[in-house]
Parts: structure tokens; sequence; C-alpha cells
């Protein structure tokens, strides 16, 4: 039996929906993907124009009821040229020394910049990651209140989270 085009279109679909698992995210029209953990709830999107994003709220029982949350980035802008993108890293640093209460943890070098700022009277920490994927930029920002009712279990899994999805990043 010869399979019919409808069965043919019928099947493909199937394989591109079966393609995009839980967790599973692309900007750039699929030339930058990753993975985030499933728990992670994306609260925003912009999947055109230059730049793009997509925001999560990571969930947090010890905030919950709070203004204060826990929330990751991954923002993708277009390059113009391999420069560019030194130029972009220097004026995220520049933006972040901006903020209230900055102050470097010293973990940073020359593609992560580590940080703690104050947000309202909750003190962060942040961990900002620039990779260049080609022609792409691409920045994970993992912001995390310091709070003491907060597990640090909790913590290590947030960590962990925010290191996964650098890592994840493809072309």
């Amino acid at each position: 039996m010869k399979p019919t085009p409808f069965l043919l279109l019928a099947l493909a679909a199937c394989g591109v929906a079966a393609a995009q698992a839980p967790g599973d995210f692309s900007l750039n029209d699929g030339n930058v993907s990753f993975h985030a953990p499933p728990a992670w709830t994306a609260i925003m999107e912009k999947r055109d124009g230059n730049p793009q994003a997509i925001a999560f709220q990571v969930p947090n029982p010890a905030t919950a009821g709070t203004d204060d949350a826990a929330d990751v980035t991954v923002k993708t802008r277009q390059l113009n040229s391999p420069a560019d993108f030194a130029a972009i890293v220097a004026a995220e640093r520049q933006r972040s020394r901006a903020q209230p209460g900055y102050e470097d943890d010293g973990a940073s070098d020359e593609n992560r910049h580590h940080y703690s700022v104050q947000n309202g009277s909750t003190r962060y920490r942040v961990r900002d990651s620039f990779i260049r994927l080609g022609a792409i930029a691409v920045e994970v920002r993992c912001r995390r209140p310091l709070l003491a009712t907060i597990p640090a279990s909790w913590n290590t899994d947030f960590d962990r989270g925010c290191d996964q999805v650098v890592a994840s990043l493809q072309p």
C-alpha cells in the first residue's frame, strides 16, 4: 500500500510535535535551542525581532505570597559582526553595576558575571552567562532572592538548573 500525501503530511506533523519535548525551547527561528527544567513556568516569550527572549518563573514555596521570586531569562541578540559580542557583554555588565546595592561576588570571568543587587528590601544573587552562537549573542540571567527561609537544597537545585540551561544551549 502506497502512502497518500495526506498520510505523509500527518506523519510529518506528528514527527514535528514529538521533536518538541517538555522543557525544550528555541529562539531565532530554531537557531538557538535549549532545555529548561519542566517545573519552570514560561511567563514571557518574545520570539520575533531583535532581541528575542523567554523568561521563566522558578517555583519556590518559601516565597509564595510575597513579591520575591526567582526567575531565569534567556535573551538572544542578532550580531552584525563578531566584535558586537564583546560590546554587548560590556554593556550588560555596565547595566548590572548601575543597579542598587551592586556587589560583584568574585566568581566572574570573561563570559560569566556573578553579583548581588538590592531589589526593594530583598537582596538577589544574579548569575549572567554570555555565549556566542555564530552570529547570535545569548545571555542567560538567573536571579534568586537571598532569604533565610529558602532551604540550601532549593538554592543548589536552582543553580544546577541554571547551569543545565547554559550547558544545553546549542545552535
